[in-house]
């Protein structure tokens, strides 16, 4: 602030003295002109007088001057002469006159190039632009106000320096073509980075034009520049974030699609297009993707397309591709609708190829199914006591009821009525084996998964009296609280036979070592936590579990047991898992241990089991 100022102090001194000097000089020209008889032009010195005044660039004193200088001519002249006036004297007195007012006007209108000029080169420092210009010899002859804050020099500083030493200009393109180029076409504007006064580098976008005179010789350049770092470094970190987004992509095998609708406009990336197995210069479209789409799958890509129409916010669907070779892909597609204008709703999304998660799936699924039935099998070892006993039983009651009935019979006077009752015996309990041997070949043959509506109440009934024989082994005492209304989930049978075996047998298992009384809780009903879930709650008397132990009880090769493998209880909760369950285990207060799992109840009402 205090520069400014100074300077309009330092304006008003200089006019000051000037016009002091003026003034002295216009005194002394008046007294020789009007006091000594000098025959020569004495008043063409008014000329110094006026050239003086001009200088300080006042228009308004300039005239004054002017004019107050003819006046002291002719005043001088008259004092300077009597009646008899030569024609040398008048010749002498006109050359002043004319050599004044010549002085004047010129000086006026160099006055008026010079503040146009002025204001020019204003208007030049109101530019937020840097704008320099220098002669063919690289000498700095302008620099702006712009110049000064993009470079950090005064244009006191810069004006008479080489451009290049100063700012130490570097360019991809050599200076010697930039300077050919400039001087062939008058004209070059590209990138150059730049030092500033600082010692900072800069990268500036420069446009330079050629000035030539009225011959055609090149007599200096003027150039515009701006700051353009901060959007160099923006495009620098666009293009390696872009370049790691296509790594990912690639990696992840995630492409991406935006889409705006319902004019259908459509965007993909590189990693979509290899998706989807199409070249760049394939349009991006629904056509193309329903193209590539399984004929089972068009209606889910569809319903996709239909859901984005109607303005859904987010999409979320799977399904497969069909590829020219014959392959398929399983693909996964997300969107979200990220804005809404005139021109309709866009969405962005993501494509991802999940086909070998799928297939990895399905042959997690398979490994289990099989370690499933190897554990299935290996139970009928454990349960052989009990088959026995479940088969001789009714065996025994048919023979004993075909020996009453023979009896009945072959008494004197056939009693009839004891006869039928006791076949009818025999039919109930060859059932009853019957059923028994059919679980039993159930659980033994190797099937895929079978879900029908079942009793929940029922299974657990089953499943009881089919290992009611090592329960008893064990001395373990059943005690069911199940639900008092019918409840039904959908359901593999003999999955859910087998959990509920395993679940079981652990508990009779893990009373084993206990002294007082071994009490097995099973409990059936709707679960509180889960709404709509059916719960199955095994609860033992045993030594009990910790909360680590509960954590992991589920994990592949976790055991408690001496003896034991660890997959039990990871096929039960890979089991339930796959009928949309979840299994876990308490430690409850009383002791022993808590096993619950929860199936989601059928909606669709009785069915057939």
């Amino acid at each position: 602030m205090e520069t400014f100022q100074s300077a309009p102090r330092a304006l008003r001194a200089d006019t000051r003295i000037v016009s002091i000097l003026a003034a002295l000089i216009a005194l002394v020209v008046f007294l020789i002109d009007a006091l000594t008889p000098l025959d020569i032009a004495i008043a063409v010195l008014y000329v110094i007088v006026v050239l003086l005044v001009a200088s300080t660039g006042n228009r308004t004193a300039t005239i004054a001057t002017a004019w107050g200088c003819v006046l002291l001519t002719i005043i001088g002249f008259l004092l300077s002469h009597d009646e008899t006036v030569s024609s040398g004297a008048f010749a002498r007195c006109a050359v002043s006159l004319l050599a004044i007012v010549t002085t004047g006007m010129l000086s006026l209108r160099n006055q008026a190039a010079t503040t146009k000029m002025q204001e020019q080169l204003e208007l030049l420092n109101l530019a937020h632009d840097a704008i320099v210009a220098h002669d063919m010899n690289e000498r700095i002859t302008f620099w702006n106000r712009g110049a000064e804050a993009l470079y950090g020099y005064s244009a006191q500083q810069a004006i008479g320096q080489p451009i290049q030493r100063m700012t130490q200009a570097k360019s991809p393109v050599p200076h010697a073509q930039i300077r050919t180029e400039l001087l062939c076409s008058g004209r070059w504007d590209g990138a150059i980075t730049r030092m500033r006064h600082d010692g900072s580098e800069i990268v500036i976008a420069s446009r330079a034009a050629l000035l030539r005179d009225a011959k055609g010789m090149p007599r200096a350049v003027l150039a515009t520049s701006n700051d353009i770092t901060q959007r160099k470094r923006m495009e620098a970190e666009l293009r390696r974030t872009e370049a790691f987004l296509l790594d990912a992509q690639r990696l992840s095998r995630t492409g991406s699609i935006a889409a705006r609708l319902p004019a259908g406009a459509m965007w993909w990336s590189d990693e979509a297009y290899r998706i989807f197995d199409y070249s760049r210069d394939v349009a991006p479209s629904l056509d193309a993707i329903l193209a590539r789409t399984h004929p089972d799958d068009v209606a889910i890509v569809c319903g996709a397309h239909e859901a984005a129409l109607s303005g859904a916010r987010d999409i979320d669907v799977e399904h497969r591709l069909l590829l020219p070779d014959g392959s398929v892909k399983h693909v996964h597609y997300v969107a979200h609708r990220a804005a809404t204008e005139r021109e309709g709703d866009e969405y962005v999304g993501a494509l991802m190829d999940v086909t070998e998660t799928k297939l990895a799936q399905e042959a997690l699924a398979r490994s289990t199914a099989e370690l499933a039935h190897v554990t299935r099998v290996t139970m009928l070892g454990e349960l052989a006591a009990s088959i026995a006993h479940e088969v001789t039983q009714p065996m025994a009651a048919i023979v004993t009821s075909g020996g009453a009935g023979l009896r009945w019979l072959n008494r004197e006077k056939p009693e009839i009525a004891e006869a039928q009752q006791s076949i009818t015996q025999m039919i109930r309990d060859a059932k009853r084996a019957s059923e028994v041997i059919a679980r039993i070949r159930a659980m033994a043959r190797k099937r895929d998964s079978q879900p029908a509506t079942l009793d929940v109440n029922e299974i657990v009934g089953e499943t009881v009296e089919l290992v009611r024989r090592e329960l008893e082994r064990h001395r373990v005492d059943v005690r069911t609280a199940l639900a008092p209304s019918p409840l039904t989930v959908q359901c593999d049978r003999v999955q859910l036979q087998q959990v509920l075996i395993n679940l079981i047998m652990n508990a009779a298992q893990a009373m084993a070592a206990v002294d007082g009384p071994r009490v097995l809780r099973i409990a059936t009903g709707a679960s509180h936590s889960d709404e709509g879930y059916a719960q199955i709650t095994v609860q033992d008397s045993g030594t009990g579990i910790g909360e680590e132990t509960a954590r992991r009880l589920f994990e592949a090769f976790f055991t408690t047991k001496a003896e034991g493998m660890g997959m039990g209880l990871s096929i039960c909760r890979s089991i339930i898992e796959a009928h949309g369950g979840r299994i876990w285990a308490e430690a409850p207060e009383e002791g022993g241990a808590r096993l619950c799992f929860v199936l989601p109840e059928n909606a669709g009402g009785d069915d057939e089991h």
